[in-house]
């Protein structure tokens, strides 16, 4: 069964850090997370860092938490793990990137196998069939590596539209007009809990 916690900015309050321990099949300080992160700018490491003391309220010991830069080559991770967080960043990049790495068919058969995901902002996106929400809106992401398939994962057909808040109400609607999916908003601090072909606003 299907176990993906979209977030729109991680696990940043109590709410999402309990509705993630329900998740876990261990306990917390026996549990092993795969982070992947980009670091197309010296300012992500911050975002890293946050990620980073969010799990570490969630249960998880400093030493099974595992960061993966994909901006870089690498080499085959350490697939032993129970959890895959993926950190935001620019989509378009992102998806580039996993692709590249490999990083796309590892995600599709962790979480076809029942693993557990979690997504923040960007990489809440990228699990749908496609990342146009990605290029929408006075605050979309750049496309200045001029990606042309924007095709993403395939895991849900629900998008989220993080960072969602009062004044952004009008391009959603107007976004939601001309696709054949669901759209859910997500502000700061909210996520969508998918349970196999089952989702909820948490």
């Amino acid at each position: 069964m299907k176990r993906l916690l979209l977030t729109s900015n991680g696990l940043s309050n109590l709410r999402l850090i309990k509705e993630a321990k329900k998740l876990l099949t261990k306990p917390a300080d026996e549990t092993k997370v795969l982070v992947m992160y980009t670091l197309r700018k010296k300012s992500y490491v911050k975002y890293l860092r946050r990620t980073k003391k969010q799990l570490i309220k969630l249960g998880i010991k400093r030493k099974n938490i595992i960061c993966i830069n994909i901006s870089k080559k690498i080499k085959k991770p350490n697939l032993d793990f129970d959890i895959f967080y993926s950190c935001g960043g620019n989509t378009f990049y992102i998806l580039d990137r996993i692709r590249k790495t490999g990083f796309d068919k590892i995600i599709k058969s962790f979480v076809k196998k029942g693993g557990f995901y979690v997504g923040l902002s960007a990489g809440s996106i990228i699990v749908h069939k496609t990342i146009e929400l990605a290029g929408w809106g006075r605050e979309r992401d750049l496309n200045d590596i001029n990606l042309k398939n924007l095709t993403g994962l395939k895991i849900t057909n629900t998008m989220v539209f993080p960072h969602y808040r009062a004044g952004l109400k009008k391009e959603v609607d107007e976004f939601k007009k001309i696709v054949n999916y669901p759209v859910i908003e997500l502000r700061d601090g909210r996520a969508l809990l998918i349970l196999g072909n089952k989702f909820k606003r948490v």
